[in-house]
């Protein structure tokens, strides 16, 4: 049943992404179509389905299991959204080195096009949690839809108008997702702080340190630029 909640975030996906590629002026420049950017988003989007279910096992694994017997079987069902985060980011990345595409921009895209589905997606799996679990999947869905808002209204004008450097979008939704993962994963862990600490919360701190570090190494990188125009 939890594969039904993909459908409609998938639709949501790529309106958005169409409204965001359709017209917008660097892709028309460099001659990528529309056509292009959604090839690209669907084999993303197959990369982040197959390590979405694969980390699922992973974190969720036990001795005398068989990850890969159970990657098929339906007796087992369940997803990972860090799986899917990382897996995208990996898919994308690939992907635009061997692909001439604005690689920053078409990540900066991507990211605006699944923050728009991810309060959709918490809310739609309330229903498939238990409820010592609803408090943390409502505050998720309340903060990635602030999180949206604030995306749209001041950091996507920006991109546009070039003021922010590309591919800044994209790694500012990598740092804010692992640090608010992590965060609503301590709150429930509160009267179990052993548990908090798990294959899933160790993987979703190294994507934080790695973010902190592309955020740093983007800000050098518009410094270096800016000193060169004023130059």
């Amino acid at each position: 049943m939890q594969v039904l909640i993909f459908i409609p975030a998938l639709l949501l996906f790529l309106y958005e992404l169409y409204r965001l590629v359709k017209d917008d002026y660097i892709f028309i420049r460099k001659g990528i179509s529309l056509e292009q950017s959604f090839d690209i988003a669907f084999i993303t989007l197959w990369v982040s389905l197959f390590t979405s279910r694969l980390l699922y096992l992973f974190f969720h694994f036990y001795p005398g299991e068989n990850i890969f017997y159970d990657f098929f079987s339906f007796k087992i069902l369940g997803f990972s959204l860090t799986g899917a985060v990382i897996g995208g980011t990996i898919a994308v990345y690939l992907i635009g080195k061997y692909r001439r595409v604005p690689l920053g921009r078409l990540c900066d895209f991507l990211s605006l096009s699944f923050l728009y589905t991810l309060p959709l997606v918490f809310l739609a799996n309330a229903i498939f949690v238990s409820r010592d679990a609803l408090l943390s999947i409502f505050l998720s869905a309340i903060i990635y839809f602030v999180l949206l808002l604030f995306f749209v209204q001041f950091l996507y004008p920006k991109i546009l108008n070039r003021t922010l450097k590309e591919g800044t979008l994209a790694i500012l939704f990598l740092l804010l997702f692992s640090f608010i993962t992590l965060a609503t994963s301590l709150l429930v862990s509160l009267n179990h702080i052993q548990s908090f600490i798990n294959p899933e919360n160790i993987t979703l701190a190294l994507l934080f340190i790695v973010s902190i570090g592309l955020t740093i190494k983007q800000e050098r990188s518009s410094s270096h630029s800016r000193r060169s125009l004023v130059r």
